[in-house]
């Protein structure tokens, strides 16, 4: 994103909203199936766009949250006039890197994600998450990315049986959130060096990283001692930071 054709915008935090709402009538193929995994991004149904989410040469993307509509009873849902205003579709999200799936079941065979009731978006006294995205999911050049979502609930089933007539555009259907933050150009490069040094990608360790090496180094950034006194030297003043806190870790590897 260029701003004012002078300088380019290195880091970005960026969120995208993905919804389906009714359209007056019923028409089945407006809507997905139950249990039918459905990109939010080339799936065909609400604001998609029809194109693969690849990171270029040039970025460095982490994940940082997700989440979808809760609810799990489709009694939840209401019907005034033969129109339905309230849904609730009993929604799972799952996070796709190439092919792999991020959420797997015990037998670390692919799963249908996590449930909205866990992560829910738009977050509320009634449904407040207790699901955290950590670590969150880093995505390196050249990798394309993909959230999915299904629907448990039977809205055609539903129609088919006579529960409701028509689905005004003021419902929704469900809706997908994500949260990231996007590295690009010089620091994507530092995100890809902190990445390798083991330290966290954040856009405190990017920044401060950027202005330890400028001031310590200029651009003479080549010696891997340097590189690993800096990263222990965050390490430890981010375990400091933490601990007086409260918020440190617990790390198998301590």
């Amino acid at each position: 994103m260029a701003l004012k054709g002078e300088f380019e915008m290195t880091i970005r935090s960026q969120m995208y909203e993905w919804e389906l709402f009714g359209n007056g009538a019923f028409v089945a193929g407006d809507f997905p199936t139950a249990g039918r995994e459905v990109s939010i991004f080339t799936g065909g149904f609400g604001n998609f766009v029809n194109e693969v989410s690849m990171v270029r040469d040039t970025e460095f993307i982490v994940i940082n949250q997700i989440g979808c509509t809760p609810g799990v009873s489709p009694q939840e849902s209401t019907v005034s006039g033969g129109a339905l205003t309230k849904w609730v579709p009993n929604m799972l999200i799952q996070f796709v890197i190439g092919t792999t799936g991020y959420y797997r079941d015990p037998q670390n065979v692919y799963s249908s994600g996590v449930s909205g009731m866990a992560s829910p978006y738009p977050k509320s006294i009634q449904d407040l998450p207790y699901y955290e995205l950590w670590p969150p999911i880093y995505i390196i050049s050249n990798q394309t990315w993909d959230v999915r979502y299904k629907f448990f609930n039977d809205l055609h089933g539903a129609f088919d049986d006579g529960y409701f007539t028509t689905i005004p555009a003021s419902t929704n259907i469900g809706r997908v959130w994500v949260n990231y933050t996007l590295f690009n150009g010089t620091d994507s490069l530092i995100a890809n060096r902190l990445l390798s040094l083991g330290i966290p990608i954040t856009i405190d360790s990017v920044e401060w990283f950027r202005k330890l090496l400028l001031k310590s180094k200029g651009l003479e950034t080549d010696t891997f001692n340097f590189y690993l006194q800096t990263a222990q030297e965050y390490r430890d003043e981010d375990d400091r930071v933490n601990n007086l806190l409260g918020l440190k870790r617990y790390n198998p590897n301590e």
